[in-house]
């Protein structure tokens, strides 16, 4: 293979993985709210991890609302959701 098709090849690798959004962590729960994190590609709390927050708030009756996002030091994002 030449040197140009194995960075063609890369390139693409990486475009494939931009376009994939990953399982989202959720890193702290108190039980009056959760934190969901989502990788550096996941700027907005997308439907996943939404789904994530509505699973956890939903084990004790109660249900998910969206509160904020910040970013973290690794390029992560943390999403609040308030247990309602």
């Amino acid at each position: 293979m030449s040197g140009m098709m194995v960075k063609l090849a890369g390139i693409v690798a990486l475009l494939l993985l931009a376009g994939c959004e990953s399982r989202p962590l959720v890193s702290d729960y108190n039980g009056a709210s959760v934190k969901v994190q989502t990788d550096m590609f996941t700027a907005e709390p997308g439907e996943s991890a939404l789904a994530e927050a509505r699973r956890i708030c939903g084990a004790t009756g109660k249900r998910a609302g969206y509160a904020s996002t910040r970013a973290l030091p690794d390029y992560n994002h943390e999403h609040l959701y308030l247990c309602l």
